[in-house]
């Protein structure tokens, strides 16, 4: 996406209704997890399903769909998507838990394509009991490579605090190589390394059980980052050997 058609859409969207009030479904179940070939009633459905535990407070704040056939991209509402292809859609919503007088907010974000009616590309942020984070990401095809690419840059500069964290970013690496794209899984690779470096820094100034649960996560996080580097490896050195062949 151009810069231009970028600027475009972000203003458009930053001066549009969050969608929230007109897609809230009328009490029909959310399907037990996001998968491909969902309706966008289903995937919308899920993301006001109530938290996994009970204590914990989930809150959609922003739900746009959004007519991705032509730039700018335009958001339309219930009564206008039927029938429109290819819809994306962005969704930022958050998790608040309170233990005694302690409280933590977790947020997440997602982003979906739908083609002919049916979800083709997606990454969903969720939360798991506790407000724990969770990810399914599911890469676009070529098809809708161009797509996913204005999405997930409306997200991350609309939701900054939404991003997925180290570990996500790790195991998503390993879902875009198994998507054939090497170069994504190259670039998450690259961002956890980044991520544990700032962790290790952090345990120069943190003590006790602080310090302990933070080189918990990054031995966690270093054998994630070995899995991903090793398959990326053998990756290449089969795509070498197949271009060794071909000559």
């Amino acid at each position: 996406m151009r810069l231009a058609s970028l600027l475009a859409l972000v203003s458009l969207l930053g001066c549009a209704s969050d969608g929230v009030s007109a897609w809230r479904p009328d009490g029909a179940a959310p399907p037990a997890a996001l998968s491909a070939g969902a309706a966008l009633q289903d995937a919308v459905a899920g993301l006001y399903a109530p938290a996994a535990t009970e204590g914990d407070d989930v809150e959609l704040l922003e739900l746009r769909v959004l007519d991705l056939s032509a730039r700018p991209w335009q958001e339309v509402g219930p009564d206008e998507a039927a029938g429109r292809s290819p819809l994306g859609l962005v969704a930022h919503r958050s998790c608040r838990r309170r233990d005694g007088l302690r409280v933590t907010t977790q947020e997440r974000s997602s982003w979906m394509v739908f083609v002919d009616g049916a979800l083709v590309a997606y990454d969903h942020g969720a939360f798991g009991p506790g407000c724990t984070a969770t990810r399914a990401l599911r890469p676009a095809d070529d098809a809708t490579r161009s797509l996913e690419k204005g999405l997930v840059r409306y997200a991350a500069q609309r939701y900054p605090g939404a991003r997925p964290g180290l570990e996500e970013t790790l195991r998503g690496g390993l879902v875009y190589l198994e998507a054939g794209r090497v170069e994504d899984a190259e670039r998450a690779l690259r961002l956890g390394e980044r991520a544990i470096d700032r962790l290790d820094d952090d345990t120069k100034v943190t003590f006790g059980e602080e310090k302990e649960a933070l080189q918990e996560r990054i031995d966690e996080a270093r054998r994630l980052r070995r899995d991903l580097l090793q398959a990326i490896q053998k990756q290449r050195d089969a795509q070498a050997d197949e271009a060794g062949s071909a000559r």
